[in-house]
Order: C-alpha cells, then sequence, then structure tokens
C-alpha cells in the first residue's frame, strides 16, 4: 500500500493526457489492465485455435504424469488438509475485497473447515466458484528502476480472498510435488529443490568452457513481456493435458479462472470492475507452478531443435535456462542457430500469446569475429551489450576472471552508502546488529550462493569492519567481535562473521553434488572435467591421497580447497568420518568392487558399525543377507577402518551424526545446507572460557559447567518483545556497566566501595545482587516467581540472574567447586 503512494500522476493516451486524481489513476490502470487481461479479441494477435495448438504440442517430447500420480492429484479434499492449510498462510498479509484476513481463519479453523470442505468439493466437481468469490483487489506496485508515471511500469499484485487463496495453496501443494518429475532442472523458477543460484552456477561453468576452448557463442537473455498475465487459457489446458493431468483436475483448477473479474486500488480509491480471460494472477499460489507448465513447450522445443546449437559438455548439450520467465540461451553457431531461435519464438507465440521484448533482450557475444558480430547486430534488434548481462540480479562478464570486479566491488560500494545513510537513524547497538541481519545480509549472502568464487581476504576483512564499525557507531567494541559473532546459545548475539558465511556458502554449494536424484545441472558440467573420478568420492581423501586431477575447472578446485581447511568442523572428526561413502575405498583397497556393496543397500561406513565397533561379518551377513564370498572383502574394509589413527564413535545404541553428515547420508532438498555450514563453521575453540565468564564465577565463588551457561545464554532466545531488555541483560552479562570496582581503576578519586550501602566493595555481583539495599526487591521478584510458577528456587544470584536453576542446576551442582 506505500508504494501506492508515490502514483503521483499517470502519463495516459500514448502521452497525450496526463491524469491526477487517484480514482482517475485507478481507472486509467483498470483500462490498461482490461486490456492486457482480455488479449483473445485483439485482431493484432493470431488466432490461438485448438487444432494449431495440438498440432504444436504433439511434436514436443513431454513427460507426462503415472497413474499413481494422477490419483494423488484426484484424491478428494480433505479437512485435515485445508486446517493443514490454513496454519501454513503467511501471517500479516493483506486480504481480498472480502476483508476476512489469514488470522480470521486461523482463529476460527475448527470452526470454519467444515465450512470450506463443502465449499470446495462443489467448486471443484462444478468448476466454478460464486462470482464474488473470484473479485480480486489489483494493487499496483511500481518497478525498481523504472518511471511511475506509465502504466506498463507497475507490477500488478491481486489479492485473492483468503478462501480461494486456501483451495489454490491446497492445488498448489498438489501439484508442487510433481514438478521435479514433470519439468527439466533447465528450469529452476519455483520448483521444489531448485534455485536461481543453481543456473547462474552453470552459466559461470560454460562461460569458463568456452572461453578454454575458444568457442564462438552468444549468451541471450530474453525479456518477455508481462509474461504472467498473457498466459492464454486454452493454451494451458492443452499443456496440462499433455503432461497427462487428469480432466477432473483441469476442472478443479479451472474453477479459479470461471469468471474472474478485478478492480485496482490506488490511494484508497476502487477503480471500475473489469473481466479477465487470459494470464494467471501474480498473488496466487498457484500461478508461478500453473507458468512453470506453460513454459516448459517453449524449452523443451528449444532444446529437441537441432538447429539450435548449444555449447557440448561430456555427453550433455546446454542450450538454456530458465527461472519462472527469466530465460537465458547459450548458443554456438550463431548466424545459423540465431535465425532458427527467432522462428521458435514466433512459433510459441502464436499458440501461447507469449511475447518477447525484442530490444529490451540482452545479447553477449563471446569470441564471435567482429564482422560476424556486425552482421548479427543488423539482423537481431536485440541489446547488444559489450562486457557483460544482467542475469538474475548479477552481472554475468564474458570472462569469470571479471565476476569480482563487476559484483562484488559495487556490492562494497553499496554497503559503504547503506551504512552511511543509516548512520543518521538513531538505533541502539543491538538494533544496528538487527538491521545488518535484515537488510544487507540477504543482499550479501545472495552474492555468495550466486557466484561462489575465491575472495581476497582484504576484501571480506573490509566488509567485517564496515559492519562492526556501524555497530559500534564509529567507537572502540565494547564485547569482542569473535564473542558476538556467536550463536545466542553459546553467548553471543550471531553477529553475522563475513569469513565464515563466504567459506559455508562454498562448502553449501559443494554439498550439493550429493543432492539425489537430480543434482543441479553445474555439478554435471564440473563433473564432466573429473574424468573417471568422481568428486563426491575425492573430496574424502586427503590432498596426497587424492590422484591427480589436472583438467578440473578453477571453480571446483576452489570448492574441494575450501572443503579441505573445513572438514574437521563439518564432520566433527579429524580422522575417518563414519559419513564416508564406500565408493572411496576403491582408493585404498586394490580391485575393491564398490558396486557390489551399494547393491545390497550398504552406501556408507557408518552401516557398518554398531556400538562403536566394526560389525562381525556374521552380523552383516545376516543384516544384509551375504554371502561367505563377501568375506575377504569384509576383511579388506576391516583393515581399513580398524588402521591406527582411525577412530571410531563410544559405545552409543546409535551413531551420532554431525549434521552435514547427515546429510550426506541421506540427502533432502529440504535441509537448509547454508545454515548448517555456517553454524558447524562458527563455533568457539573447545572448553573456551570468555573473560567475562570467568570474572563471575570468581565473584560468585564457584566454577559453573558450559552446559550451565549455554543454558543461561539459550534464555535470551525469543524471550523478549522489546529489545532494550534484551540488551540490558547483555550489558549485564558482558560485564558492560562501570560499577565502583572497576571504576576506582580509572579514577583515582572514586571509591570501590558500594554507592548504595557504603558498606563493601561495589562488585558486579554486588551492586546487582548482594547489595543489602537491594535485597527486598528480589524478595519481591521471589515471590512473584513462587507465585506464578508453583517453584521455590534458592535464593541465589546464580539462580535470579542467570536463570541457572532452569537448565538443569541442581543436576549439575556436584561439579560446581566453591
Amino acid at each position: 500500500m506505500v508504494a501506492n503512494s508515490r502514483i503521483s500522476h499517470l502519463v495516459i493516451d500514448s502521452g497525450r493526457r496526463t491524469v491526477y486524481k487517484p480514482l482517475e489513476i485507478g481507472n486509467a490502470l483498470a483500462t490498461y489492465y482490461g486490456e492486457l487481461y482480455n488479449l483473445q479479441p485483439d485482431p493484432l494477435l493470431p488466432s490461438s485455435c485448438e487444432d494449431r495448438v495440438d498440432r504444436y504440442l504433439s511434436d514436443l517430447h513431454l513427460p507426462s504424469l503415472t497413474p499413481t500420480q494422477r490419483d494423488g492429484l484426484m484424491s478428494p479434499f480433505t479437512e485435515l488438509e485445508i486446517a493443514t492449510t490454513i496454519q501454513s498462510l503467511p501471517s500479516h498479509k493483506s486480504p481480498g475485497p472480502d476483508g476476512f484476513t489469514d488470522t480470521y481463519y486461523k482463529k476460527f479453523s475448527a470452526l470454519l473447515t467444515p465450512h470450506l470442505l463443502s465449499l470446495f468439493v462443489s467448486a471443484a466437481e462444478e468448476g466454478r466458484f460464486p462470482e464474488d468469490m473470484l473479485r480480486t483487489t489489483i494493487v499496483p506496485l511500481p518497478k525498481p528502476g523504472k518511471s511511475p508515471t506509465l502504466c506498463p511500469n507497475f507490477r500488478p499484485i491481486s489479492l485473492l480472498n483468503v478462501d480461494v487463496k486456501i483451495y489454490a495453496k491446497i492445488l498448489a501443494n498438489r501439484v508442487a510435488d510433481l514438478l521435479p518429475q514433470l519439468i527439466c532442472s533447465d528450469q529452476v523458477g519455483f520448483i521444489r529443490g531448485r534455485q536461481g543460484p543453481h543456473n547462474t552456477k552453470k552459466l559461470i561453468d560454460l562461460i569458463q568452457v568456452i572461453q578454454t576452448y575458444r568457442i564462438p557463442s552468444v549468451l541471450l537473455a530474453l525479456d518477455a513481456e508481462k509474461a504472467f498475465d498473457r498466459v492464454d487459457w486454452m493454451f494451458l489446458r492443452k499443456v496440462l493435458l499433455k503432461f497427462g493431468f487428469p480432466v477432473s483436475v483441469l476442472q478443479s483448477i479451472f474453477a479459479l479462472y470461471a469468471s474472474p473479474t478485478a478492480s485496482v486500488l490506488t490511494a484508497g480509491f476502487l477503480s471500475d470492475q473489469i473481466k479477465i480471460s487470459n494470464g494467471t494472477r501474480q498473488g496466487c499460489p498457484l500461478s508461478p507452478l500453473l507458468y512453470a507448465l506453460v513454459i516448459e513447450p517453449l524449452a523443451q522445443r528449444i532444446r529437441q531443435d537441432d538447429g539450435v546449437v548449444g555449447i557440448m559438455v561430456g555427453p550433455t548439450t546446454y542450450k538454456i535456462g530458465l527461472f519462472a520467465d527469466d530465460i537465458l540461451l547459450t548458443i554456438t553457431e550463431p548466424t545459423e542457430s540465431l535465425p532458427r531461435l527467432r522462428e521458435i519464438l514466433t512459433e510459441y507465440s502464436e499458440v501461447s500469446y507469449h511475447k518477447i521484448n525484442l530490444p529490451k533482450s540482452q545479447a553477449l557475444s563471446i569470441n564471435v569475429p567482429n564482422s560476424t558480430r556486425k552482421s548479427l547486430m543488423q539482423l537481431f534488434k536485440f541489446e547488444w551489450r559489450e562486457d557483460y548481462l544482467q542475469y538474475l540480479g548479477v552481472k554475468i562478464p564474458k570472462s569469470p576472471d571479471q565476476l569480482f570486479d563487476l559484483n562484488y566491488k559495487p556490492f562494497l560500494s553499496h554497503v559503504r552508502q547503506l551504512l552511511f545513510k543509516w548512520k543518521k537513524t538513531f538505533l541502539s547497538w543491538i538494533g544496528r546488529m538487527a538491521a545488518i541481519k535484515m537488510s544487507l545480509l540477504p543482499k550479501l549472502l545472495y552474492y555468495f550462493r550466486t557466484i561462489p568464487i575465491r575472495l581476497p581476504k582484504s576484501y571480506i576483512e573490509e566488509v567485517q569492519s564496515l559492519l562492526n564499525c556501524y555497530v559500534w557507531n564509529g567507537k572502540r567494541p565494547r564485547v569482542p567481535t569473535r564473542l558476538l559473532n556467536l550463536p545466542i546459545r553459546r553467548g553471543g548475539l550471531a553477529m553475522p562473521n563475513v569469513h565464515i558465511y563466504h567459506r559455508a556458502a562454498v562448502l553449501a554449494s559443494l554439498a550439493e553434488y550429493f543432492h539425489s536424484p537430480r543434482p543441479p545441472q553445474w555439478t554435471a558440467i564440473e563433473q564432466s572435467f573429473a574424468k573417471q573420478y568422481l568428486i563426491t568420492t575425492v573430496m574424502w581423501l586427503t590432498r596426497r591421497q587424492r590422484p591427480p586431477l589436472p583438467e578440473l575447472l578453477p571453480i571446483t578446485r576452489w570448492y574441494l580447497h575450501v572443503w579441505d581447511l573445513s572438514r574437521a568442523l563439518l564432520l566433527n572428526t579429524t580422522s575417518l568420518s563414519l559419513a564416508t561413502p564406500i565408493e572411496v575405498l576403491t582408493h585404498w583397497i586394490t580391485d575393491f568392487d564398490s558396486v557390489r556393496w551399494t547393491s545390497k543397500g550398504i552406501g556408507h561406513l557408518h552401516q557398518l558399525i554398531s556400538g562403536g565397533n566394526m560389525m562381525t561379518f556374521e552380523m552383516l551377513k545376516q543384516r544384509y543377507k551375504l554371502t561367505e564370498t563377501w568375506r575377504l572383502s569384509y576383511y579388506q574394509i576391516a583393515s581399513v577402518i580398524r588402521r591406527p589413527g582411525v577412530s571410531l564413535p563410544p559405545t552409543l545404541p546409535q551413531i551420532p551424526l554431525s549434521p552435514f553428515a547427515s546429510f550426506v547420508v541421506k540427502p533432502s532438498t529440504k535441509v537448509k545446507l547454508l545454515s548448517v555450514c555456517y553454524e558447524a563453521l562458527n563455533v568457539p575453540s573447545l572448553d573456551h572460557i570468555w573473560s567475562f565468564q570467568s570474572a563471575w564465577e570468581g565473584e560468585m565463588g564457584m566454577r559453573i559447567p558450559s552446559q550451565a551457561w549455554e543454558g543461561a545464554f539459550s534464555l535470551d532466545r525469543g524471550a523478549y518483545r522489546c529489545a532494550s531488555l534484551m540488551e540490558v541483560r547483555r550489558k549485564v552479562l558482558y560485564r558492560w556497566y562501570l560499577v565502583p570496582a572497576r571504576e576506582c581503576h580509572m579514577n583515582k578519586s572514586v571509591s570501590s566501595i558500594c554507592w548504595r550501602c557504603l558498606l563493601l566493595k561495589g562488585t558486579m555481583a554486588h551492586v546487582w545482587w548482594d547489595c543489602v539495599t537491594l535485597e527486598p526487591l528480589w524478595r519481591g521478584v521471589s515471590g512473584l516467581v513462587e507465585k506464578a510458577t508453583g517453584l521455590i528456587l534458592p535464593f541465589a544470584l546464580a539462580d535470579y540472574l542467570w536463570g541457572f536453576q532452569w537448565f538443569g542446576w541442581a543436576n549439575c551442582k556436584g561439579n560446581f567447586s566453591v
């Protein structure tokens, strides 16, 4: 809604007229969207008859749903499914025209669910909702970097009624499970387990290949004009049938498109209603998934057409990468490929209303002779770039060596400018850390994830220095940076550590090799340069044990270098990890047949361990149905595991694996790899005691074990709605405040005696607890605690100031030295 306040006026009628009143602005936008959402009557557009669409789709090799998948899609709606979907709705989102919010549906979920079930079943069977339910409010949001005075420069976000959104969300959840099998891995937008960085890393690898082998190539970033809003519903229906969607499911989906209407909201004024007959609404949970299906025929047409020549790496040809409607092509032989590509785009446009904005489509030629480039520029009116093109928010140059200069250097300038601007805003040091985490850190991590290249040490140090300087407002740090970087449960405040985040992003990229069943395409490109050696195998070998890999891409070498530096922290061992794949043994055991073991379901060493020791052969025979012919191979494995220097876990019912090792053993796209790697690397040295801990222990006269400290630190997680309370507690914990016992060393005229009681030395423990003048206060707190919880805690500083009692203090007291 805030964005609407920027629409001061609109220029309409091809620049002949300007409107200023909110209602006139809304009606002008409604007129524009009315034309956009009703393309069929436009005489300039080709008629998309069904026979023509059928002929177009019949030539495409597209996958189809299996009977089991079809049955899953057709399964009846259930109250549990509806209730679960309601609880998963994001909170505090703007409601649709009926005004009922997500909070309303969550609050009265039990009461509303039976009625919603009846409504959804009826809508799916009849193929329509009541017209009032399909009304939407369009909120026009200005596109960044474009003038907010022209109608095309706004993104129309549709606010659907929440009940319709719940219905669409249920369908979206069902369809989302199937998309990884239906959509080629070229498409990474809105597909579970796929992300935008997969395509940028693939593109960087392909550019490295192009430069290494001097391949004349053209990178082409296509600009689709209003892609989501121009989808033809008849074409969408035909595409879904091509993918094998049952007719009953199509009826359920198209219930959302049975005569919908919309009004534009500007500055509180609603425009006249417009009818909608094409497009997938931006704001509907199902829309991006439907668009991924609609654009897949175009991608497949390009893939299977030999007239468009891509980059061949190993046995695979790479032509296209998609993130929803952002299409990037990597083609060779441009004089033959570009004319054929234009024909393909025209064919697709004629059956789907899809439109490519050629003047805004960026083209970057690499290793193309100047004469050929000039000829191509005359024939194809793209935006021909000299040095780089923009894709998914990053600049892709002709050579990977320029990635740092084009992306990371400008980002450093952005950080400086942003922090300088923020200095004018008064925030506490806790607030400044929160601002960094919420605004700057996501941008930094996006670069780390999309372009995980080696960065100069000086660059990382400079970024960290800028962040630290902002937190402390240019003054001397009052708390060690390394302490602030630690998570809250370890005594820190989770201040971002740039160096560790960069390393974690690289390791998270390497871990994507383990994704199954289909790792990202960039891993196949890099793997092809390792020849017969699998990256997922050689990484478990030490540098000395690794075979020579002279042809690896530079970025793959960088991944392995960071892995070598970090593997002990990631795996919680300096010796042989139990997550080591069985295939690694082929490098240690001559003529070892790893396929034989994996065929029995034994893929990692931990499956051979029980109770901290390697299983006997008889145990393995019984568990995995082995025969005596396996005995020699068993003894070969045992000789490796039992060799000197290999440590196994202690005797436990189940073998503990680190989070990273657990991912390797059981890969899942749901695992947040960056967080897993960052937490593994961001740990203090073993049994490290900070000075503030030693000082508190000295004043309390006892040794506090690390688990009690960790419990006390953890109390701060989510405990405060007000950041000021968190700040005070941490200042006390870090001994931030000046007390007489400390101030007297700075100023000889200040006494070390407590200023309250004037009797004893004013240490931190005395000023906050021991002073006799504070006893009535703490006794009152004790009474409130007992009344509220029914617990009687020992009246001691450790319990009331730090809360050790709440985390097993009683169980740990025997370990405390008084």
